[in-house]
């Protein structure tokens, strides 16, 4: 949901918050830390939603790399 919500900010133009942001990192080195250590423990389902978690973070990794994307600053 955390991704979905960023990348849409991102498509209208909208700034991201960076502890979001932050959190999106997080998210994405706990699914590469999860698949290194116990692939095979994981059912088939489980491996291809985190590895589509992985495709959508990348996508919104290389969406705000080539567009102007704002960072709101934290209260």
């Amino acid at each position: 949901m955390r991704t979905t919500e960023a990348l849409e900010r991102c498509r209208q133009g909208r700034p991201i918050n960076p502890k979001g942001l932050e959190w999106l990192l997080a998210d994405a080195l706990a699914v590469v830390k999860n698949l290194e250590e116990g692939a095979c423990e994981y059912a088939a389902e489980q491996r291809d939603r985190m590895l589509e978690l992985l495709l959508i973070l990348s996508n919104l990794h290389e969406y705000a790399a080539h567009h102007s994307i704002r960072m709101e600053r934290l209260a």
